[in-house]
């Protein structure tokens, strides 16, 4: 078997130039096959920035035969910005499943969208920061996206509303129980999208609410926050839900199969 490779750039497929040409019927199915699962269910995250790339490595006879089941993805690897994470098409041990693993064994669950108000603009990352309001510096948890008021606020991943209301200085707030110690916030919203209430079952990319300015603010504007376990954490760099980790026998078989010496 050889060595193919896709990469994806912006959003659009274009093939390696050290590699073999794929027809376009293959060029879409190997993105149907080893590269959806990983996706969102929504357009709601926007273009991909001019630094993304994503590349596909699987292994087949030919690089025009039907990718199916039985064609091996060696490996992806996602650049995000400054950030690269390596993905593994992996047969988990417990379910005989194929599914994705990053490089350490972590099973990969849902893709967070990384914006979620596609038309916001990047005001104020995560950390120490001076607050305009209160007039000292704290602890910045999260993410602002200014937008105008009323522009749409959409689910970063399937959940659970687990709050929906009013929360002191956040103003009207949205809370999402993603599962596997996961949770996003989102906070100084102007309205709730109508349904959108504690208990509520919401799927990534659904309308959640709209862009506001209640709360200590001082422009119209989303703050994102994103919670493992209960510790805040930079939404910047969290790309996706880890389901489980191996352990053991399993994650010395992983690692043989990362490193080329066993077949998934």
């Amino acid at each position: 078997m050889k060595t193919f490779s896709l990469v994806m750039l912006a959003g659009l497929v274009a093939l390696s130039a050290c590699t073999p040409a794929l027809s376009p019927q293959n060029e879409t199915a190997a993105i149907d096959h080893f590269v959806s699962p990983l996706e969102g269910k929504s357009e709601a995250d926007g273009a991909a920035g001019p630094d993304d790339r994503l590349r596909l490595s699987y292994a087949a006879d030919k690089p025009a035969q039907t990718l199916t089941a039985a064609s091996k993805a060696l490996d992806m690897v996602l650049q995000l910005g400054s950030n690269k994470i390596s993905v593994y098409r992996y047969r988990d041990p417990e379910s005989g499943k194929a599914v994705y693993f990053d490089g350490d064994g972590n099973r990969l669950g849902q893709y967070l969208l990384r914006n979620p108000v596609p038309d916001g603009r990047a005001t104020s990352g995560f950390g120490p920061r001076y607050h305009p309001v209160l007039g000292y510096s704290r602890m910045h948890s999260g993410a602002d996206w200014a937008a105008p008021v009323g522009t749409p606020i959409y689910a970063a991943a399937d959940g659970t509303v687990t709050f929906a209301g009013s929360h002191g200085g956040d103003g009207k707030r949205i809370e999402i129980d993603h599962g596997h110690g996961y949770e996003t916030s989102y906070s100084h919203q102007s309205k709730f999208a109508a349904g959108v209430k504690v208990g509520s079952h919401v799927e990534q990319g659904q309308l959640i609410g709209y862009v506001g300015k209640t709360g200590l603010v001082t422009g119209a504007h989303l703050h994102y926050e994103v919670s493992i376990n209960g510790r805040k954490v930079d939404p910047r760099k969290v790309h996706f839900i880890r389901e489980g980790r191996l352990e053991g026998t399993a994650l010395a078989k992983f690692k043989d199969y990362v490193n080329g010496d066993e077949d998934a």
